[in-house]
């Protein structure tokens, strides 16, 4: 517990916290310092619709309340994991009193812990509690216990809702992923066919992929935050070693024609200080932007660190869905501040008629802010440099026979590359390099594949209204999904592990972990296969020589091109460009995100007869070619 003592302090105060009250990005301040801030801050700014988050600088919009900015800190919610820190680090150091003698002004060490009520007990109010019939089953927990160190000990079992923290979270919606007290549930999720308690839904979320790859994220945004502040860090340092250089050759120039020069020199002397002001001032903007996400990510890590360490599976569950939304937000907002960013450098050009200055020159030369592109974000910067996915060239790594003919579909899961076959009912795992590993059959006609969690996979049944899930690590079939009537699947695409998105001629359809359609969306036709790139936008195919980009219920833009016919694979690189299987027109469509066209490539290529689905590696140039007639898969690389 040591450990946690940046956690368990206040950024205000630098005092442990009390009444621990956290901001929607998550940062944790001690009610009353919050409250003290919120007043002051919104008096100083004239402020009344919300105020800043002293660490981050994040605007908290409080418009939808009538409260005054008094009453501000009381609305906001409690951080109950850090108070169930504190607790335990207060057990584990002995400084814990009796909670019920406390109400009676006395002081009695406590010798036991209610998981339930929260609460520590001395010898005599711990019989008291045992004995009354409300809380005679409640769970009480010795220090000694707990003092022992054993990590497995829970001092908390209650957790708060969100939107009624009066009421206890006791069931989990599935369908969307949201934990509830059982007013939530009665309210908002009555409908919802998979509400599960939050004991089953929490299991193993420790060990999830959500929670893990959560964390390597987090990890991994730390490393570009720093990385991107170290870069206006170092574009300062050099600017102004040019800019000293420059200083220097004009001074030299001086000497030579000093009696003109004193005033030109002056001149060219507050052009650079101008140019630098303005350039300083553009980069500390950006430091302080990213220095601004940093924290929120740090302090994120810390809180998802903190909880798996030393916080129950619940407590667990309930920050990773409070972190995993915001990382994608924070994550967008990165990407759009980093659009904007330019590495500027500054050059000096002396003039050619310098030899002449005294007669014929008016000034030194010119200065030129030089700006070139910052590198994208959020991808492995070294891969970036080196791979130029909008021209570089495309080479065929290995051709894998998958079939004797019909449709094959690809995708890869974990460490493989996995394949459906259409004529052999069966799905087939691989290496990354082609070599067969197994294969199991299942009903017949596998048409499709997409990831589920993990290394649990959805296969469409062509004509049968099913979808299978199996686990490729194990191959081992797990359990059918049968969808509901009228709902048909030819292509799919899994999102947030429990809804599947299903085109099928001129519809796209919805449905949850139980097969029951949720919504349904009419297209131009030719929606036979789906792809997202961020798991809140659709790319599918919207008329026979069309694909759309749909962003919630948005067409965000449709590309339509003659040279383009029955589309039917979409694959997304990691820098975000999309390409489409063409496969009457026998090519593959290039576009940007926003739907420009970048090239055509033809069939002749990639050496098929026609192409199916395109499925690209993670954090990779790697992609996967199949073919719709001959069941052949072509693995490649863009160079």
């Amino acid at each position: 517990m040591d450990n946690f003592d940046d956690l368990l302090t206040c950024t205000i105060c630098l005092e442990t916290f009390t009444v621990p009250k956290y901001l929607p990005c998550l940062h944790t301040f001690c009610d009353s310092c919050i409250q003290t801030y919120i007043v002051s801050s919104t008096e100083k700014e004239k402020e009344s619709d919300g105020f800043k988050c002293p660490v981050c600088r994040k605007l908290v919009s409080y418009n939808k309340t009538a409260e005054k900015p008094e009453k501000w800190a009381s609305t906001l919610p409690t951080n109950h994991f850090v108070m169930s820190m504190l607790d335990k680090r207060a057990i584990q150091r002995s400084e814990k009193v009796c909670n019920s003698c406390q109400i009676n002004n006395e002081t009695k060490t406590a010798l036991s812990w209610c998981t339930i009520c929260e609460e520590a007990f001395c010898e005599q109010c711990e019989k008291c509690h045992k004995s009354f019939k409300f809380s005679a089953k409640h769970k009480l927990i010795s220090f000694n216990e707990i003092q022992s160190g054993n990590s497995d000990l829970k001092i908390s079992e209650v957790l708060s809702c969100e939107e009624h923290p009066d009421k206890i979270v006791e069931v989990y919606c599935v369908d969307h992923s949201k934990p509830c007290c059982t007013l939530c549930a009665t309210l908002s999720h009555r409908k919802c066919e998979n509400v599960i308690s939050i004991e089953n839904a929490a299991k193993g979320i420790k060990q999830s992929k959500l929670a893990t790859t959560l964390v390597e994220k987090l990890g991994e945004r730390q490393k570009e935050l720093k990385r991107i502040i170290e870069n206006r860090k170092d574009s300062m340092t050099k600017f102004e070693a040019t800019s000293e250089n420059i200083i220097q050759e004009v001074s030299t120039l001086k000497r030579v024609v000093i009696e003109h020069l004193d005033k030109l020199e002056e001149n060219i002397k507050a052009e650079v200080a101008s140019s630098k002001k303005r350039v300083f001032m553009i980069c500390t903007d950006e430091v302080n932007t990213f220095s601004s996400y940093k924290s929120t990510a740090t302090n994120w890590q810390s809180v998802l660190h903190g909880v798996i360490e030393q916080g129950s599976d619940q407590q667990c569950l309930m920050e990773v869905n409070k972190i995993a939304p915001k990382m994608t937000i924070l994550e967008k907002e990165m990407a759009e501040d980093m659009k904007q960013m330019k590495n500027m450098t500054i050059d000096f050009v002396p003039s050619e008629l310098i030899e002449k200055f005294k007669t014929s020159t008016e000034s030194f030369g010119c200065l030129n802010i030089v700006e070139k592109e910052f590198p994208s974000p959020l991808s492995d910067w070294s891969f970036r440099e080196k791979v130029n996915f909008r021209s570089g060239g495309i080479k065929i790594l290995q051709r894998i026979n998958a079939a004797d003919s019909s449709q094959t579909s690809a995708i890869f899961i974990a460490n493989y590359l996995v394949i459906t076959s259409f004529i052999k009912s069966n799905v087939a795992k691989y290496s990354l390099d082609g070599q067969f590993l197994e294969a199991l059959d299942v009903e017949r006609y596998p048409l499709d594949i997409t990831q589920v969690d993990g290394t649990q996979v959805a296969i469409s049944i062509f004509n049968r209204n099913k979808i299978l899930i199996v686990d490729i690590a194990e191959m081992k079939f797990l359990r059918t999904l049968n969808l509901s009537s009228g709902i048909s699947v030819y292509g799919l695409c899994c999102v947030e592990r429990s809804t599947f998105i299903l085109p099928y001629g001129s519809t796209l359809t919805w449905v949850n972990s139980s097969g029951t359609k949720l919504k349904q969306k009419s297209t131009a036709g030719s929606s036979y296969f789906i792809s997202t790139s961020d798991m809140k936008d659709y790319i599918y195919g919207d008329c026979d020589n069309s694909v759309s980009r749909l962003v919630g219920d948005n067409i965000m833009f449709t590309y339509t091109n003659k040279q383009l016919s029955s589309p039917r694979g979409i694959g997304v690189d990691l820098q975000g460009n999309i390409y489409i299987a063409g496969y009457s027109s026998r090519n593959l469509h290039q576009i940007t995100n926003d739907g420009n066209l970048i090239r055509i490539i033809p069939i002749e290529k990639f050496g098929l007869q026609s192409l199916w689905t395109i499925r690209f590696a993670p954090n990779s140039s790697k992609f996967v070619v199949t073919c719709g007639s001959s069941g052949q898969v072509v693995l490649c690389k863009i160079d």
